[in-house]
């Protein structure tokens, strides 16, 4: 199975944070329209097994989804203190651009009943994954210069109708995490303490970069329920996936050659290997649709993930001698508070819109450039064309309006001894849209 998921996946870059901390709900275009309101009660399409696998009932036959979803982000930041850990001037760019990358998102999913109560689903998302990159040479180089992360879950599920309309499901995660860490060092100041002659804080750069990948696994449970006077009801529960990533950590050094020097006398600074533990949160999902007057539903959703696990993410070297990489995170639980609306303007053509308020789990006190997150709110629109009875094209636009927000990190805080002081402001938005094709069989 790893080989084709991977081939798959293959030239999909990591993406910017969506959502939420570091995750991504853009698993199904017509979701992504309505803001995800009522996500976890709808079943329209084989894409919506990634917010509750009871939707694997929800089809008379079988479908198939593929989707996709551009990513287009515009991000800046104005740092106005950058210090070294020596707190001299750090120098470079103080005002980067366009840090957050664009991406595209894919997801593929498809469902099959099997009888009046069983029916299956299986699908492949990506629900977790981050992309910034900094300009070499910038202000705040020693906090970060790339980072990347991308979870693949590959996710069977299995449902049974209770009664009619009423139907429990879950399944089983399979998590392949991918993740890359750069940054600057500086070796001016680490050969500063080391009383090496020739030493300039912030003068003699190098760079270290860990690269880590690995499996993990959990579970989905999920349960649907569809009322007799048009309600339908939907909850869901995606596990924690606990990781161990593992991988090489490669450090460059500065032209002078103090780095040289450091590393012949103590192996610091020596390629060698790193391992980091990380879990991906767990996530509950609830959604309610009300379909009335005959055209019109509405919508609305609560979902709460548990970021609570993601207290630091440390990288242990193989080699004793160097230290572990530590980045202080704390985070908190979040939300996203939707609603939405459908109006089937015809038998072949509905049209959909919606906004949610998506809550930052990062608190002020540990934000920092990796990952510039902030609360931020939804507008979305999109539509359906059934082009054909067995065929359905979808389409959805979305902004995201993220707040401006604060970082302050100093040297005296955890992990920072040598990226020293940065403080000044961040601020982002996004542009997304999305395309998929749904096909249908009896």
């Amino acid at each position: 199975m790893r080989r084709p998921i991977l081939v798959l996946f293959c030239l999909i870059p990591a993406a910017p944070a969506l959502a939420a901390g570091y995750g991504l709900r853009e698993q199904s275009t017509e979701a992504m329209g309505e803001a995800y309101a009522g996500a976890a009660a709808t079943g329209s399409d084989a894409g919506f097994l990634s917010y509750n696998p009871a939707a694997a009932a929800v089809t008379q036959g079988g479908d198939f989804t593929l989707s996709a979803v551009s990513i287009m982000p515009g991000s800046s930041a104005t740092y106005t203190t950058a210090l070294t850990g020596a707190g001299t001037p750090a120098g470079g760019n103080a005002t980067p651009k366009g840090f957050i990358r664009n991406a595209i998102i894919p997801d593929i999913a498809l469902r099959q009943r099997l009888d009046d109560r069983w029916s299956v689903g299986f699908s492949v998302s990506v629900p977790w994954g981050l992309a910034t990159k900094y300009p070499d040479g910038w202000a705040g180089r020693y906090y970060s210069l790339g980072s990347k992360l991308q979870a693949i879950n590959i996710t069977p599920v299995i449902a049974y109708d209770l009664a009619p309309g009423i139907t429990v499901a879950g399944g089983i995660q399979a998590q392949y995490t991918t993740g890359t860490l750069s940054s600057a060092v500086d070796i001016g100041t680490l050969a500063a303490l080391n009383a090496l002659p020739g030493a300039i804080p912030g003068g003699e750069d190098g760079s270290s970069t860990i690269k880590a990948h690995g499996w993990g696994y959990g579970f989905v449970l999920g349960t649907r329920a569809q009322l007799d006077d048009g309600w339908t009801l939907g909850l869901s529960y995606r596990s924690q996936v606990h990781h161990t990533l593992s991988g090489p950590w490669t450090f460059s050094l500065d032209s002078v050659g103090l780095g040289a020097a450091i590393r012949s006398a103590t192996t610091l600074l020596s390629n060698t290997t790193a391992k980091a533990k990380l879990t991906t949160p767990a996530d509950l999902q609830f959604g309610l649709r009300k379909q009335f007057a005959g055209s019109w539903t509405l919508l609305a959703g609560a979902d709460w993930t548990d970021w609570s696990s993601f207290k630091t993410l440390t990288a242990v070297a193989a080699n004793p001698v160097q230290p572990n990489d530590v980045t202080a995170a704390n985070w908190k639980g979040s939300w996203l508070l939707s609603l939405g609306a459908e109006y089937a303007a015809t038998d072949d053509l509905t049209f959909r819109l919606g906004t949610a308020i998506d809550q930052t789990p990062i608190p002020s006190t540990t934000l920092a450039t990796r990952i510039p997150d902030a609360n931020r709110t939804w507008v979305a629109a999109g539509a359906t064309w059934r082009a054909t009875p067995d065929m359905d094209l979808k389409f959805s636009f979305g902004h995201l309006f993220d707040d401006t927000r604060a970082v302050n990190q100093t040297a005296a805080m955890t992990g920072n001894a040598l990226r020293g002081t940065l403080v000044g402001t961040t601020k982002s938005d996004v542009n997304v849209l999305g395309l998929s094709l749904d096909y249908r069989w009896q």
